[in-house]
């Protein structure tokens, strides 16, 4: 019988790979690293905008 493997939290930071069952969230629900506390948050501020305005060709 094959076995599945397991989804794993893989940190951009540390390089940390970790059982997602054993990765703490915050209290928004953002995954942290349980080695270097990085918490993967979305991004607000540098977002790639549209290569257009909203009212070009409307």
């Amino acid at each position: 019988m094959p076995t599945e493997n397991a989804a794993t939290f893989d940190c951009p930071e540390c390089d940390v790979t970790a059982p997602s069952t054993s990765v703490p969230y915050d209290s928004l629900g953002y995954v942290v690293c349980p080695v270097c506390g990085y918490a993967a948050t979305p991004e607000t501020e540098g977002r790639p905008t549209a290569d257009r305005s909203p009212s070009a060709g409307d």
